[in-house]
């Protein structure tokens, strides 16, 4: 049995997503010196104010040490802020100039989806947007799949 890889599911949306953030972390290096990880991470931040970077891997399903280097590169350049919570957690959100730097990478990332969904109607997006969160719902029997076999 051979995969047909222009229906294979798993790999057509590893190819888009690939391809999406190979020329999304191109064009954000060049215009704002930020990678698209470090896009990722701050976009998170913006919307889940105060939360961990832990919490970010695990919604984002991104690499810790990816995110931690992110994070402290964020915080350094004075994106994002800290504060403790808990013996060992420590929550992050964007600061005023991490919310400005925001502001101007998302007009891109917008405008960057409205070329990628170009053709598609109204309800086709929506659709897609269904379609997908019904990929992510299947998550887990997914990781399930092979669990007892050996």
């Amino acid at each position: 049995m051979k995969l047909d890889l222009d229906r294979y599911v798993p790999g057509l949306l590893l190819w888009l997503s690939n391809k999406m953030a190979g020329s999304a972390s191109v064009l954000y290096r060049a215009r704002f010196e930020l990678g698209v990880t470090d896009w990722r991470v701050l976009s998170y931040f913006e919307i889940y104010e105060w939360s961990t970077a832990s919490q970010a891997c695990e919604l984002m399903g991104l690499d810790k040490a990816a995110v931690s280097r992110s994070v402290a590169m964020l915080k350094d350049n004075g994106w994002l802020k800290s504060r403790p919570s808990g013996l060992r957690k420590v929550e992050y959100a964007t600061t005023a100039t991490g919310k400005k730097l925001h502001d101007r990478m998302i007009k891109l990332a917008i405008a960057r989806e409205e070329a990628l969904l170009t053709g598609f109607t109204k309800q086709e997006r929506e659709n897609l947007v269904r379609y997908l969160h019904r990929l992510l719902g299947n998550l887990d029997a997914v990781r399930a799949v092979g669990r007892d076999e050996d």
